[in-house]
């Protein structure tokens, strides 16, 4: 049956999940997209699966670029292989098309139409389901949505770099994307990403590139802010051919700023980015509009970088693109100490944790 549906989709859309990763199912997938003419997205536990493929939509929900939205919002057929299809992944419902087939692929019999009802769903392995679905007899494939028109789209506006902003930077202050854009321009593409909770989330998510599926480390099934850091130490050993980020809020590194200190013990040559806006920002962005007093929730101004120095980090404090310049001669010196960045950014509530709130 899920044959047949590939067969006759217009505009086909894979969203890849974890189960999709375990499964060591890329090529798998790749070849029957590449068979039906699907678009490639992925969940967020996901991001970097399909690093590389023209056809690479990344994160599918929240993180989604405009064009992906609108791909993804116009498909007639999604389908989900090793993904819960979670609100976060499908903006609440509302990527999913009210004219769309949803299938899902799941080796969880209960993961089935948890989340959402599905059209059909697959108990099995993805690896193996997809590779039964390709070998099987079939008419040939349409060209799907694969056209010139939505190549060319992709490669002109795939990333949130090449979408438009207004940079809201200040003499003192320095917007997110900019600080972003900057660090992925400098750091070596070999990374690993270990991103933490909170109102900044979606800027390392969003704006910092990945090599692959094992570039990215999410820490939000736990829905707890300071655990960014200990995951990136574990990824910084599970990977040490790779450079550990660590992208932290302020209060989530503040929580857990004695790790520093394993840091530094273990010798690893991390960048620790903490985008300090003096604030647990999602509380102030969330409850300020409706009033409540924020005064628990808002701090004074820390120096993080001095905090950095005593437990034995290189330090830098960046308050203007310029400021990346320390950045810079860290990654160009010998690394023998991690470094910290404590990036004075501006103040502006996240889209992606007003969705997320949507269903609380």
């Amino acid at each position: 049956e899920l044959a047949g549906l590939l067969s006759a989709a217009e505009r086909p859309v894979f969203i890849a999940g974890r189960g999709a990763r375990l499964a060591h199912s890329r090529q798998a997938l790749e070849n029957l997209g590449d068979a039906c003419g699907a678009l490639l997205a992925t969940s967020a536990v996901a991001k970097g699966f399909f690093r590389g493929s023209r056809w690479d939509l990344d994160v599918s929900g929240g993180f989604s670029t405009p064009l992906a939205a609108e791909l993804i919002g116009a498909a007639d057929l999604v389908v989900g292989w090793g993904c819960s299809l979670t609100m976060w992944t499908t903006r609440h419902g509302r990527l999913i098309a009210d004219d769309a087939t949803l299938v899902q692929v799941d080796s969880d019999a209960d993961a089935i139409g948890r989340q959402r009802p599905v059209q059909l769903g697959i108990v099995g392995d993805v690896l193996d389901v997809a590779t039964r679905v390709l070998a099987r007899p079939r008419g040939p494939w349409r060209l799907g949505y694969r056209t010139d028109g939505v190549s060319t789209r992709l490669a002109a506006a795939h990333r949130w770099r090449d979408v438009p902003f207004d940079d809201d930077s200040t003499d003192d202050r320095i917007d997110p994307r900019t600080l972003t854009i900057g660090l992925d321009d400098l750091l070596p593409a070999e990374r690993i990403v270990a991103v933490d909770s909170g109102n900044f989330m979606g800027y390392p998510a969003m704006f910092l590139d990945v090599p692959d599926d094992d570039g990215f480390c999410f820490t939000q099934s736990y829905q707890s802010i300071g655990l960014g850091l200990s995951t990136a130490i574990g990824a910084a050993l599970a990977r040490p051919d790779r450079l550990p980020v660590a992208a932290l809020g302020d209060g989530g590194a503040l929580m857990s700023i004695c790790e520093l200190d394993t840091v530094v013990r273990l010798g690893l040559p991390m960048v620790v980015v903490v985008y300090n806006d003096e604030a647990y920002g999602a509380e102030v962005h969330h409850f300020g509009l409706s009033g409540y007093p924020l005064d628990t929730v808002r701090f004074p101004e820390t120096d993080i970088a001095a905090i950095g120095r005593g437990f034995g980090c290189d330090a830098v404090t960046v308050r203007t693109a310029a400021g990346l310049d320390g950045v810079r001669r860290w990654l160009d010196g010998p690394r023998d100490r991690p470094l910290l960045i404590d990036a004075k950014i501006t103040e502006a509530p996240s889209w992606w944790l007003e969705e997320a709130f949507l269903g609380h």
